[in-house]
């Protein structure tokens, strides 16, 4: 095993510049590695926040625990190890006819971070999200022990590694089911809409007939609404294999003044109009639920200082109420959301203890970072979350503090059982106050 020295690997959103050190975790690895402080697994690093991040502290790299180690293509069961990429699952059983029945915006995360963040997609509705969909979980606990866990099987330690952000142990390997598919491309459709409560009962008419539904907003322009509400279903064609395509990659960071709001207004109504014109069509799976992976390190576009994600969801209930004014208080704030993304959240129960999907409607905001600007509003969402009975996804947070934590999430203290004593992370240290 390899130590690095210290060394700041950063989150996605480029914020957070800890001191950490990092290990390799080799393959065969007997226990977990002795180290002062506590120690937290990390993939690809593509969560937003800081729950990959482990400051003044240890990280184990599983990125080289990367092999499929069994497929049976007649089930659609496949065993691996958990540094396997969801882009690499994706491809490797593709041509054979199936495929991730949940799958997050990037296939460059692993399938332990998916695990231990219970990601979820575009079809949620449909498929619930990514726990749904697991068969076992082998763990590597700090006292020595290997603990394989799944539905019926270590059940409760299985709900809280599934959405428990590592904590509970080192993920080694995972079974899943995969889905059945026909085709790899996705019949996709978009529609433009200038009032939400028009968008919304779209978004409700299409539940029901269409896997696939996300919204983009402008909340850039303060008195003019626009959105734009692209849905899909698997269309017919050939099942092919996905081959890998030159991804042009962002040299440099973006200086923060070429994102603001006039440039920021021009291209949301550059986009909007261009969707106006879109015919319905077919594209491929992988272009369609990967689209910012076509550009490589984009998240410098938003400057040196990195940006921030407003991961939200609000229950079904409170959505009427709930959505306007939290749409009114993005606007009217001085930061600019540089990107705004809205989908449904469907009724299935979730499958780990601290799992983010509750039926709803959520969206994902990206500001660029101004600091304790940023952050006021957060706070300030963060207050009308409490009061609708809303929660934030600790994937992408970077701001809660332990009180609203605490209310969102009132079942972390049956978590805070199950979580390994070597292991914590510069998040759970933030919004429970608590060192391991």
């Amino acid at each position: 095993m390899r130590t690095d020295d210290w060394t700041t690997p950063l989150a996605w959103n480029r914020v957070h510049r800890y001191r950490q050190r990092v290990l390799e975790v080799p393959r065969g690895l007997s226990a977990v590695p002795e180290t002062s402080g506590s120690v937290l697994p990390r993939g690809f690093g593509h969560s937003y926040g800081d729950s990959c991040l482990n400051a003044d502290n240890t990280l184990l790299d599983t990125r080289g625990l990367n092999r499929i180690l069994s497929f049976d293509p007649e089930t659609g069961v496949l065993h691996c190890e958990a540094g396997v990429t969801i882009g690499a699952v994706q491809r490797y059983a593709t041509p054979y006819g199936w495929r991730l029945a949940v799958s997050p915006s990037t296939g460059l995360a692993s399938v332990a971070g998916s695990v231990a963040h219970d990601v979820h997609g575009r079809n949620h509705i449909f498929a619930g999200s990514f726990g749904h969909h697991l068969l076992e979980i082998e763990l590597m606990r700090s006292d020595g022990r290997r603990r394989l866990c799944g539905p019926g099987a270590d059940d409760q330690l299985f709900r809280a590694t599934v959405g428990g952000m590592g904590l509970t142990g080192l993920i080694t390997t995972v079974k899943l089911q995969l889905r059945p598919v026909k085709s790899s491309f996705i019949n996709v459709e978009t529609h433009c809409h200038t009032d939400l409560s028009q968008l919304m009962a779209h978004i409700d008419a299409t539940a029901d007939t269409h896997e696939y539904a996300t919204a983009w907003l402008d909340l850039v322009g303060r008195q003019t609404f626009r959105g734009v509400l692209e849905i899909g279903n698997e269309g017919p064609g050939e099942r092919s294999f996905p081959q890998d395509r030159f991804q042009p990659r962002v040299p440099f960071d973006l200086p923060r003044l070429c994102v603001n709001r006039p440039h920021m207004h021009a291209f949301n109504l550059a986009y909007f109009r261009l969707c106006g014109r879109k015919k319905p069509g077919r594209v491929s799976y992988q272009k369609y639920l990967y689209q910012m992976d076509s550009l490589g390190d984009w998240n410098r576009l938003l400057g040196r200082k990195g940006f921030y994600q407003y991961h939200f969801l609000i229950p079904a209930a409170a959505v009427p109420d709930g959505l306007p004014r939290l749409l009114d208080a993005v606007r009217s704030s001085d930061n600019v959301a540089v990107l705004a993304i809205l989908k449904r959240y469907g009724p299935s129960a979730a499958p780990g203890m601290m799992s983010f999907p509750v039926h709803g409607v959520g969206g994902a905001f990206d500001f660029v970072n101004r600091g304790e600007r940023t952050l006021r509003l957060f706070h300030e969402l963060d207050e009308l979350m409490i009061e609708l009975g809303g929660r934030v996804y600790l994937a992408k947070d970077s701001a809660l503090d332990p009180g609203t934590f605490k209310l969102m999430y009132p079942q972390w203290t049956a978590f805070r059982e199950f979580v390994d004593p070597r292991f914590s992370s510069s998040l759970w240290r933030r919004v429970t106050g608590e060192e391991p």
